[in-house]
C-alpha cells in the first residue's frame, strides 16, 4: 500500500514516540532491577570464565563433519555468519516489519520493529564497549600471526581480527530474538532458531571460540528482555491493533 506524502512523518514522529516510550519502560524495568542486572552479567563473567578453559577443546569439537559435510556445513555457515550481522539482518529485518506497520496502518507492527530495532542495537552497543578495549584476536587471526590467545587491549582492539569478545553477532541477534520472544512469540521463536543459527556458524567460521558466543549471547538475552519487559511494562492498556 502506497503511503501518502502527508501521513508519512506523522507515522515517523508515531515510531519514534514508540521507541522512547519504550526506552522509559526500559529505565524503569532496569531500576527496580539492578540486582538482576549485576547477577546476570556476574554470572556471564563465571560461565565465560569457565567456558574459557575449555575453548580450544569445544572448538574442536564443534568441527566433526567429514569432507563432504564440511563443504556443506561451511556454506551454510558463511551464509548464517555473514549475513546475520547488526547492518545485514538486524537493522533490515527491523526496517521490513516496520514497513509492514505502515502499509497495514498497524502501530501494533510498527512497536514490534522498534522493539526489534532496540533489543538488536542496546544488547550491540554494550557488548561494542568490550569488543572493542579488550582485543582478544579471533581463532582464525591466530593462525597468521605470532601471537597466542588471550587479551590485548585497546591498542589491538581496533586492529582487524582481534574483536573476538564477546561476540557482536551474539549479542545483537539474541537482543532481537528475546525481546521479539517476550512480545511477540511467533516471531520470537523465528529469530530464535536464526540466532541459533549465527552463532554456530562464527564458530563453524574461526571466527569466534565458545566463550565468546556465550558471553555475548548472555549479553543479548539480557537486553531482549530489558526490551520485551519494558516495552509491555509501558504498553497502553488495552493496546489496540489491526492484526
Amino acid at each position: 500500500m502506497r503511503v501518502k506524502p502527508h501521513r508519512a512523518p506523522r507515522v515517523l514522529l508515531a515510531s519514534v514516540a514508540q521507541g522512547r516510550t519504550i526506552l522509559r519502560g526500559c529505565w524503569a524495568f532496569f531500576r527496580t532491577r539492578k540486582i538482576l542486572a549485576l547477577g546476570v552479567f556476574a554470572g556471564a563473567l563465571a560461565l565465560g570464565a569457565l567456558t574459557h578453559l575449555q575453548d580450544q577443546a569445544l572448538l574442536a569439537k564443534i568441527h566433526f563433519w567429514n569432507d563432504a559435510q564440511e563443504n556443506v556445513a561451511r556454506q551454510i555457515a558463511w551464509f548464517l555468519g555473514t549475513f546475520g550481522d547488526y547492518l545485514t539482518y538486524n537493522l533490515p529485518l527491523s526496517l521490513l516489519i516496520w514497513l509492514y506497520g505502515v502499509a497495514t496502518k498497524s502501530s501494533a507492527w510498527r512497536r514490534v520493529a522498534m522493539i526489534c530495532f532496540l533489543g538488536a542495537t542496546l544488547a550491540g552497543l554494550f557488548d561494542d564497549f568490550f569488543r572493542l578495549t579488550l582485543g582478544r584476536p579471533r581463532p582464525d587471526t591466530l593462525d597468521h600471526t605470532h601471537l597466542s590467545d588471550g587479551f590485548y587491549g585497546i591498542t589491538y582492539a581496533f586492529s582487524g581480527g582481534f574483536q573476538s569478545f564477546p561476540s557482536g553477532h551474539a549479542a545483537a541477534v539474541f537482543g532481537t530474538a528475546v525481546a521479539l520472544l517476550v512480545t511477540d512469540l511467533p516471531l520470537g521463536l523465528l529469530t530464535t532458531a536464526v540466532a541459533l543459527g549465527v552463532v554456530w556458524a562464527r564458530m563453524e567460521l574461526y571466527r569466534h571460540y565458545p566463550s565468546d558466543v556465550v558471553v555475548g549471547s548472555i549479553i543479548g538475552i539480557y537486553f531482549g528482555l530489558l526490551v520485551g519487559f519494558g516495552a509491555k511494562l509501558r504498553a497502553p492498556r488495552p493496546l489496540i491493533t489491526t492484526r
